[in-house]
Parts: C-alpha cells; sequence; structure tokens
C-alpha cells in the first residue's frame, strides 16, 4: 500500500471540484452538502448552584432570587466549557446565539401548599412585564420531608442583549424553603447550547 502526501489537490477543470473514493467536495461542499457552518459541537455549558436555604416571604408572593447562587467549581462540578454565563442581580445573560437547552432542579420542602420554582424568560431585558414562565418545578405538598424536582425548556436566545432568564420562587406557609448549599449541588439551573439558531 502506498501513501501519498501532497499540500495542495487543485481540480484539473475549474469549477468541477475533486472527488475523492466517490465523494465529490466543491467549493465548501461534500456531496452537495454545504459543511462550511459545521462547529465543534458543543460550545456552551454552564452550572449555576444556590448557596444557601430560601425560607421566605411565605405569602405565595413569586420572588426573584437575586443573591446566593454560585457557578460550579471545584468538588461542585467542572466549572463552565466555553464563555459560560454571565449573572447579575439575579439575570443570566447569554454568551451567544443559539439554542440553549436549560434545566432547572430545585430541592423544595413545602407545608400545607405547593412550593414553587420558575424560570422566566424576556426578549427585552427585563425592561417590562411582557415577561414568560418557560418552567415550573414545584413540591405539591410534600409536609416535613424534602423532594427533588427538575424540568427542561429550550431556548432560542437571538439576541444576547434583550433575551434573558432569572429564577424566581413561591413559598406558602411557615417551614417551607427552597434548599441550597455552599458544599453540596441540592438547588440549580444548567445551561447547554445545543446548536445555532
Amino acid at each position: 500500500m502506498s501513501t501519498v502526501q501532497v499540500d495542495t489537490i487543485n481540480e484539473s477543470t475549474t469549477g468541477s471540484g475533486v472527488t475523492v473514493d466517490g465523494v465529490l467536495i466543491k467549493d465548501g461542499n461534500v456531496d452537495g452538502v454545504d459543511v462550511s457552518g459545521i462547529t465543534e459541537g458543543i460550545t456552551v455549558a454552564d452550572q449555576f448552584n444556590l448557596t444557601t436555604d430560601i425560607t421566605s416571604p411565605t405569602n405565595g408572593s413569586q420572588t426573584d432570587i437575586t443573591t446566593n447562587l454560585s457557578r460550579s467549581t471545584g468538588t461542585l462540578g467542572g466549572g463552565n466549557l466555553g464563555t459560560g454565563m454571565s449573572l447579575s442581580s439575579g439575570v443570566f445573560t447569554f454568551p451567544s446565539t443559539g439554542y440553549y437547552l436549560v434545566t432547572l432542579t430545585g430541592r423544595m420542602k413545602s407545608n400545607t401548599s405547593p412550593t414553587n420554582m420558575f424560570v422566566t424568560s424576556t426578549d427585552d431585558n427585563f425592561s417590562s412585564e411582557q415577561n414568560i414562565i418557560v418552567l415550573q418545578v414545584y413540591d405539591a405538598d410534600s409536609g416535613d420531608t424534602s423532594i427533588t424536582a427538575s424540568g427542561n425548556a429550550l431556548l432560542d436566545i437571538t439576541n444576547t442583549s434583550n433575551d434573558k432568564v432569572k429564577l424566581s420562587y413561591a413559598l406558602y406557609g411557615s417551614n417551607s424553603k427552597i434548599e441550597g448549599s455552599a458544599t453540596s449541588i441540592e438547588t440549580s439551573v444548567s445551561f447547554i447550547r445545543l446548536g445555532d439558531t
């Protein structure tokens, strides 16, 4: 068997392309399929954890989580892949456009009424009240027992300046809480960019 080593293969007829083992390579296409836009696969993966319990207010009002969110690092995870998400006052900004899988996992305890967690999205940088709850997880009524609930949403991010998300919750009654920890992953939100928009 022989090996051919060359730096460049040129077309013998301009515009006809080059055929290798029956496969036509021409103008960025392989067998007629444009491969010029192929990227390296998943380019963004990131996770943030709630680092302490949330125990108030307990009046059922939807309340934003603006503090005590920390990126998973060290023993709590491998950090982030790519640029990662930006977090400011509870608002998450996407590093690039694309389709993102958002996963919310909440460890919760309720007392006679549901404990809820939400992912809310905006397409105007939360400058108005036209925001949409795209994901909700909840504990219907576990009494003194904590449960873990998880859900996913697929978001099409077309504008990184305006398309953003935030987390919120609603507690009803005493002893209800969202559980967080600085030493283990109990409540978290994850972001994975699946591909181009």
